[in-house]
C-alpha cells in the first residue's frame, strides 16, 4: 500500500496537522493508501521515498521547515517528486514550496528569504491580505477566502476556505511549469491562491489557504473562536468539494 506522509515536526501547527489528517480519513483516503507521519529524523533518509504517493507539509511556520531540512533532505524532497512523487503544501508549506519569500514585509514578523524546493520558481508574497494583518498568537487576521476556481480543477467556478496568513504567488504566468487552479476573487487584481507545478515527473500541489480545515474535524469546535467556526460551517459542502478535487489533481485515489 502506498503511503500519505504528513510532515510532523518543528513548526507544523498541531491543527492543520490534526485537521490534514481528519480530511482525508472523511474522503476515505485511509482505505487505499497509509497515512503515516514524517518527521525531519525520517527525511534526512531516502528510506521514505520508495512508498510514498504524496508528502503533505501543513501549516505553521516555514522558518522551522528550512532550519531542519535545508541541505539533502531537501534535495531528497525535490528528487522524490521530480521522479513522480507529488508534494502538497498548506499555507507555511506552500511558502516553503517556492523559490523565495516575501512575508509581513516591513513588519515585525517579516521573513525575506530564498528556500531551496522552488517547486514555484517565483515569489510567494504573504499575508494575500495585507501585511500587518497576521498574528501567531490568535485569529485576528483569519477569515473565509471567497476563490475563483479553475475550469481545470472544478465544474464550480466559485469556492472558498479558512485563510489566515497565507500567500499569494506572484506573476505565475511567468513560469511554464505552472498552472493556476484559484485566485483570490476578492483581491485586487485576483492573485492566485492555489496554483500546481510540474516538476519533473510529479506536481508540487501549493495552497495559500486552508482546504483541509472542516468542522466535521471534532477539534475545530474547540479551538475555533466560535464566529470563525460559524463561518467555516457555512461553507463546508463548498470545502469538502475543494479539497476532494484537489486530492485528485495529485493522482490520488478514492
Amino acid at each position: 500500500m502506498k503511503k500519505i506522509l504528513i510532515y510532523r515536526d518543528n513548526g507544523a501547527n498541531s491543527f492543520g496537522v490534526s485537521s490534514i489528517h481528519s480530511s482525508l480519513c472523511i474522503e476515505g483516503i485511509d482505505r487505499h493508501y497509509s497515512i503515516e507521519w514524517a518527521d525531519k529524523e525520517l527525511l534526512r533518509t531516502k528510506n521514505w521515498i520508495k512508498d510514498t504517493h504524496v508528502l503533505i507539509f501543513p501549516g505553521g511556520r516555514d522558518i522551522p521547515y528550512h532550519e531542519a531540512l535545508q541541505g539533502e533532505p531537501n534535495q531528497y524532497i525535490r528528487e522524490f517528486v521530480e521522479n513522480g512523487g507529488h508534494y502538497f503544501g498548506i499555507c507555511a508549506g506552500s511558502y516553503y514550496g517556492c523559490a523565495f519569500i516575501e512575508f509581513e514585509k516591513g513588519h515585525p514578523l517579516e521573513v525575506i528569504a530564498d528556500r531551496e524546493l522552488k517547486f514555484f520558481p517565483g515569489i510567494a508574497r504573504g499575508p494575500a491580505y495585507g501585511n500587518g494583518t497576521f498574528s501567531y498568537h490568535n485569529e485576528s487576521g483569519a477569515r473565509i477566502a471567497s476563490l475563483k476556481l479553475s475550469p481545470s480543477l472544478s465544474d464550480s467556478e466559485a469556492s472558498a476556505a479558512y485563510y489566515d496568513g497565507g500567500c499569494a504567488f506572484i506573476e505565475t504566468d511567468k513560469y511554464l511549469n505552472t498552472q493556476v487552479l484559484g485566485s483570490y476573487s476578492e483581491i485586487e487584481g485576483q492573485p492566485a491562491a492555489i496554483i500546481q507545478c510540474r516538476v519533473g515527473n510529479g506536481r508540487a500541489l501549493l495552497c495559500g489557504v486552508h482546504p483541509e480545515y472542516s468542522t466535521l474535524h471534532r477539534a475545530s469546535k474547540k479551538l475555533l473562536s466560535e464566529d470563525k467556526y460559524t463561518n467555516l460551517q457555512s461553507i463546508e459542502q463548498k470545502r469538502r468539494q475543494l479539497f476532494a478535487d484537489l486530492l485528485r489533481s495529485i493522482d490520488l485515489k478514492f
